[in-house]
């Protein structure tokens, strides 16, 4: 992995993926962000913007969490490459379910052919 310069996560695009260096801030909403998992070394994935470009989803330790551009803001952090997997979106096919449900053929088709 290389590193590149410190920038706050509200300046990253979609599928770029940064660490944690720093959680600015104060009081509960700093320690509300270091629960979410926002710690030092913390590998966190840009997963979407919502339309109007907030507020933008996160994948952080397999968790989603969406934060807006003000708080991102807050979480310095430096880009990394390549970018950690998130479990649900694997370019690999990992974790996704796959023939459960409705219509898939699960145990609700079997009870009720």
């Amino acid at each position: 992995m290389t590193a590149e310069p410190r920038v706050p996560l509200a300046t990253l695009s979609p599928g770029q993926a940064a660490m944690v260096v720093d959680v600015e801030g104060e009081g509960a909403f700093r320690r509300r962000l270091l629960d979410m998992g926002f710690i030092r070394g913390a590998l966190v994935r840009v997963i979407k913007h919502a339309p109007l470009r907030d507020p933008v989803e996160y994948c952080i330790g397999g968790t989603h969490v969406t934060l807006r551009l003000q708080e991102a803001r807050q979480i310095i952090v430096e880009q990394v490459t390549p970018p950690p997997y998130c479990r649900k979106h694997d370019d690999r096919g990992r974790g996704r379910r796959l023939g459960r449900g409705l219509g898939r053929g699960g145990a609700w088709r079997r009870r009720n052919r």
